[in-house]
């Protein structure tokens, strides 16, 4: 009997019924794209501010004393302590090997740079530019300059790793010293006094690098960059280049890492050392960048890793906006869904007030004449739950498209909680009619 009440309630009632129902999808809709967002690409808009670079930076723990200006190590090639090239792998291989988005190992080698017309003090800086890493048997890793810093701008093209005879010069000084894609200029160690050339023991005496007694080399120069940095001023070579030109082989100066962190709080900055096994469990588990940076310290043999607080932080005000703001679209769709499911409602119980006149007559309870409304709007509330998940796949599947250019997946795991949020939001929104309409007299109703 209560069934049949019901559908005839929803057919003799279409217009309105299709109203409420709508409404409720929509809310469910945004919902349903923001959930499918945050779990399918919520990782991606860390992804995408890793563009501004690294976040993490790896250097020895025995240099206590850097002499660092606007990002520039200047000492001595030969002076503090170094990393070990090979340790580099172990990036891959700690808990949080899948946050780790790039990285790329630089050498800093003084210089002086010529040409025809002029000879300038600068920086080599070895590096990695598109290098394949080869984690295991199975597992291979791209990573390098290309990949840590994709918002440089290269005019001409990026070194190759297997060229050592190749060259990135950076704008402002390919401009100073009028030189351009496919030039040639020499770098000469600044103690370079006299002395032949001898071939390198290394395949760079086929592309033509020539080490001299003691240190120079003759370069091509692939691209020309700009960074808007101090990068702009300085030359970039492949690392094994740097290393045969400052005798430190298999060994590197630092390492910056870009990691897809999640924004800090005081939890984050708590220190490791003070807290408890259950604690530090808790902390490890959580892709902060500090926690990160510790597990990084204690892959790399004689490293200390901190985090760039300026880049960290940056990312975490921008990450937390976002999620603030998908938030508040999903409490505005919700709360506009509710207020039309409760404005729907109140027209329902004030056309009913006759028939709900006459259930009370009959000996129905309160509980019985609500549960005869609730039951209507929980039925059109799961049709609009389901309506709203499709929907909202729909529309998280565009957003991701035209935003990330990949397509999100479907997560069947939303389905169920977003039917019985549908549902919650209409009995939320029929509350208030109800308790008005369980206050009608029977008399009055059945004389009106």
């Amino acid at each position: 009997m209560l069934t049949g009440i019901i559908g005839k309630s929803i057919v003799r009632r279409r217009r309105r019924k299709l109203l409420s129902l709508v409404a409720v999808a929509l809310g469910i809709t945004v919902t349903t794209a923001v959930g499918t967002i945050a779990l399918d690409v919520g990782d991606k808009v860390s992804r995408e501010l890793r563009s501004v670079g690294a976040n993490i930076r790896v250097t020895p723990a025995a240099d206590s004393l850097p002499v660092v200006i606007g990002g520039v190590d200047y000492r001595p090639a030969g002076a503090g302590a170094f990393l070990s090239e090979a340790d580099l792998v172990n990036l891959k291989r700690i808990f949080w090997r899948n946050n780790i988005a790039a990285f790329a190992p630089l050498l800093d080698v003084p210089v002086r740079l010529e040409t025809r017309s002029a000879a300038v003090p600068t920086v080599a800086v070895g590096s990695w530019f598109d290098h394949r890493l080869e984690v295991t048997k199975t597992e291979t890793f791209e990573t390098g300059l290309k990949k840590l810093h994709p918002a440089w701008r290269v005019e001409g093209e990026w070194p190759s790793d297997d060229d050592p005879a190749a060259c990135l010069v950076g704008r402002q000084l390919a401009k100073r010293l009028g030189v351009e894609p496919g030039k040639t200029l020499v770098i000469r160690s600044p103690s370079s006094s006299g002395g032949g050339d001898v071939a390198l023991p290394f395949p760079a005496a086929r592309a033509g690098l020539r080490l001299g007694s003691p240190r120079c080399a003759t370069l091509t120069v692939s691209g020309t960059l700009e960074s808007g940095g101090p990068e702009d001023d300085q030359i970039f070579v492949p690392l094994e280049t740097a290393q045969k030109m400052s005798g430190l082989e298999g060994k590197v100066r630092r390492i910056e890492v870009s990691a897809v962190t999640k924004p800090e709080d005081a939890f984050a900055r708590s220190d490791p050392s003070q807290m408890t096994p259950e604690q530090l469990e808790r902390w490890s588990c959580s892709p902060y960048a500090r926690s990160i940076a510790y597990q990084i310290q204690q892959a790399i043999p004689g490293a200390e890793a901190r985090p760039v607080f300026q880049v960290a932080e940056s990312e975490g005000r921008i990450l937390g906006r976002v999620a603030l703001l998908m938030w508040i679209l999903v409490a505005a769709g919700l709360v506009t869904a509710a207020l039309a499911v409760a404005s729907m409602m109140l027209a329902t119980v004030l056309e009913r007030r006759t028939e709900i006149g006459l259930f009370k007559s009959l000996g129905a309870t309160d509980a019985r004449v609500a549960a005869v409304f609730l039951l209507e709007a929980c039925v059109l509330a799961a049709l609009g739950g389901v309506v709203g998940y499709f929907a909202g796949n729909w529309l998280a599947g565009r957003l991701a498209l035209s935003v990330f250019g990949v397509s999100s997946s479907r997560h069947w795991v939303l389905f169920p909680a977003v039917v019985s949020l549908a549902v919650t939001v209409a009995l939320l929104g029929s509350a208030l009619p109800l308790a008005r309409a369980l206050k009608i007299s029977p008399a009055v109703a059945l004389r009106e």
